[in-house]
């Protein structure tokens, strides 16, 4: 901030130093009041960005909220009878492998014949059974 109130000082003064014949005392005027000027325009201009500042903060206060929202709900059930290779394989325990398993033994009426017809182990079944739906 500094910087810029200061390159626009001597930018301002600039035109002033270039005239030899005009009187010091004109001249120091001149400069004080360009000086005046530019200290008042980063005044309103710091007001701005203390009001900019604070709304970036409470934008980014929302986001994080939003996050941590989103993060604590609840994941969806993932429905075995249509999920895809790659989204039965977001579960817990369920590989590529088992997730193919999964696909051919489709259709499925209940989540439990995930687990009866074998197509799990009893331990991986426990680890997904709620988190599987059939519809």
């Amino acid at each position: 901030m500094k910087f810029i109130i200061t390159a626009a000082l001597a930018l301002s003064l600039l035109p002033l130093s270039a005239c030899s014949n005009q009187d010091t005392e004109k001249t120091k005027q001149e400069a004080a009041k360009a000086t005046e000027q530019i200290k008042e325009g980063s005044k309103v201009a710091a007001v701005e960005l203390k009001k900019d500042a604070k709304e970036a903060a409470k934008q980014s206060k929302a986001i994080a909220e939003g996050v941590k929202q989103g993060l604590s709900t609840p994941d969806k059930a993932v429905n075995v009878n249509s999920a895809s290779k790659t989204q039965l394989q977001t579960l817990p325990g369920i590989d590529e492998e088992t997730a193919g398993r999964i696909i051919n033994g489709r259709p499925y009426h209940t989540t439990d014949e995930v687990g009866t017809r074998g197509v799990v182990s009893p331990e991986q079944f426990n680890a997904i059974k709620d988190k599987i739906a059939v519809k």
